[in-house]
């Protein structure tokens, strides 16, 4: 009997070393799990089941200089669906719980977001967890939906890019990219102000797909985009961009601008541009009126750089407003084989410094510019802010050309007189002649006004500093000698009651690409002030390429309205007679 109960023993105690030996097995392998890798599977199984959501933030206002709205973001909607999920289902039909098919929903889905069937039912076939159904939603839409109360539908807020006066300022403005991203103008200029931090949340859900309740996580809160404020007057803008789409329909230019400025602030109140840009659609405007050519397009100046000219002579030589000079109809450029012409016919005229101007004459400009040496007339040009961006710094902006006075030659010493062998943007000349209205002081001109941020920080966006670039003596007689424009020659027609008004003409060619200049095309510009004693305001018009009616004198009727109206919209008093009446010929 012994050696069976020693068998019983020996087996007894193999089986049991077995179960011990499996049993730490289970043992080793159950520590590892809970101690040694419960990180890495419990993060697995959160992943398995965890949802991330991307809160986007709303982007920030665009409001003119009264708080009109040019651009905000409104909360459109969008639904997405889990496809994995997608099917029958207990749909809530006037509160009450009911089975539908697939189809069913397909269709209720296609009536509420007025999209096509196919498309919706296409959306919701795959193996995608999140699959957009339809965007662009509104508020109606979304409750319609949000009723249903479909399990696998997601309803997402997400902000949408609005302009609610269409095309006003549409060339200054800018617009986003569908993904919110800005493009063009103000979008992009302001950014840092106008878009905001966008949040992140987590949530979990079980394996019906439901959200858990009490599983949200909020990694970073959202941050809403800032306000920013313009300089400019939405209505004065309105106004403008109508009067010169009807001038560029009855000249057939090119392209047409007319520039606002504040003569003591420098402030932009109108940048208007035809053709214009409406950002609620870009794709209905070409790509190259998508920009603004107030600051970025350049051309030669012409004339009204005389005004630049004749006040580095006044400061640095003896000519003053009735200083006595002989224009031939054309003089010999020495040295060369070129003649320059003034722009019609003559003999010899009798002019003073006064009738030069406001003849625009380049032969009589020619003498004044040959009373001072090339270094003074560029530094009196960059003075002015020729050859330099403005302190906008608007997106893709133009400093113009501006050679260096090393580089001039016979010609140029010449054309740089009168605005030829430079370029300059429309904002560079209006703002030359902001200097003039302001007895001489020049200010950068300002378009963003402040930003105020979500939390109701304001940051006042400050003027640029000012430069006294003439002396307000000569800044007076220089508007004294700018006034005859509009009390004896062609400027009588833009005259304004009870307004005394100065400025300067311009009309000159347009450079081709490989030298030369194009036949028969031309640009014709007008930079003028009023009141003309102490002046308020600035207008500055462009009239480009115009098919018809190539002289300057059709920048007439454009500058009495636009200044005309800006004189009533701001409230100006009439004031005439401030300045001393100079003699345009002797």
């Amino acid at each position: 009997m012994a050696p069976v109960l020693g068998n019983r023993r020996r087996r007894l105690i193999a089986v049991l070393t077995a179960v011990v030996a499996v049993a730490l097995v289970f043992v080793v392998r159950l520590v590892f799990i809970q101690i040694v890798d419960a990180p890495g599977l419990n993060a697995q199984a959160e992943g398995n089941r965890s949802v991330p959501l991307t809160l986007q933030a709303v982007r920030g206002t665009i409001t003119d200089r009264s708080g009109n709205v040019l651009a905000q973001s409104v909360q459109r909607y969008r639904v997405a669906a889990d496809q994995t999920l997608a099917g029958d289902s207990i749909v809530q039909v006037d509160g009450k719980g009911q089975k539908w098919t697939l189809q069913q929903i397909i269709d209720r889905l296609a009536q509420i977001t007025k999209k096509d069937p196919a498309r919706i039912k296409s959306a919701l076939e795959g193996n995608s967890q999140y699959s957009v159904v339809a965007q662009d939603l509104n508020a109606d839409q979304y409750q319609e939906l949000r009723a249903l109360d479909i399990k696998w539908l997601a309803i997402e807020a997400v902000p949408h890019r609005t302009y609610p006066s269409g095309a006003v300022a549409g060339n200054l403005l800018g617009f986003i990219s569908a993904e919110q991203q800005p493009q063009a103008g103000v979008e992009v200029l302001a950014d840092s102000c106008l878009a905001g931090t966008d949040g992140k949340e987590s949530y979990e859900r079980g394996a019906d797909g439901i959200r858990i309740p009490g599983t949200t996580v909020t990694e970073q809160q959202v941050t809403d985009g800032g306000t920013v404020e313009l300089t400019i007057d939405r209505d004065l803008q309105w106004y403008v961009q109508q009067k010169i789409t009807e001038r560029q329909s009855e000249l057939g230019a090119q392209w047409i601008s007319a520039t606002v400025l504040d003569a003591k602030t420098g402030d932009i109140l109108v940048a208007a541009e035809t053709p214009s840009i409406d950002p609620n659609d870009v794709g209905a405007s070409k790509e190259q009126d998508r920009g603004s050519r107030i600051f970025q397009s350049t051309y030669e100046p012409g004339s009204p750089i005389k005004t630049i000219t004749m006040a580095a002579a006044m400061e640095h030589s003896d000519v003053g407003p009735e200083s006595q000079f002989q224009a031939p109809g054309s003089i010999a450029v020495p040295g060369t084989p070129h003649t320059i012409k003034d722009a019609w016919d003559h003999d010899t005229l009798n002019l003073t410094s006064t009738g030069i101007l406001m003849k625009s004459s380049n032969t009589g400009i020619m003498q004044v510019g040959d009373k001072i040496d090339d270094a003074t007339r560029y530094d009196y040009l960059k003075r002015f802010g020729i050859g330099e961006k403005s302190a906008v710094n608007f997106p893709a902006e133009s400093s113009g050309t501006l050679a260096p006075v090393d580089k001039w030659d016979k010609i140029s010493h010449y054309t740089t007189m009168f605005g030829q062998g430079i370029a300059a943007t429309p904002i560079q000349v209006a703002s030359a002649y902001q200097a003039v209205a302001n007895n001489g002081v020049r200010i950068s001109p300002r378009l963003i006004k402040s930003c105020t941020s979500a939390d109701g920080t304001t940051t006042e966006n400050p003027s640029a500093q000012p430069e006294q670039v003439i002396q307000p003596e000569t800044a007076r007689k220089l508007r004294g000698m700018l006034e005859p424009l509009f009390t004896q020659y062609v400027g009588k027609s833009a005259q304004i009651a009870g307004y005394s008004l100065a400025g300067k003409t311009g009309t000159s060619q347009i450079a081709g690409t490989n030298g030369g200049y194009l036949p028969n095309q031309y640009v014709n510009s007008l930079a003028g002030m009023a009141p003309a004693g102490d002046p308020r305001f600035v207008v500055g018009i462009t009239i480009y390429n115009p098919a018809t009616d190539k002289t300057s004198d059709n920048t007439m009727s454009l500058f009495h309205d636009v200044m005309a109206q800006t004189l009533i919209t701001n409230n100006v008093p009439p004031a005439t007679g401030e300045l001393p009446e100079y003699a345009p010929t002797w």
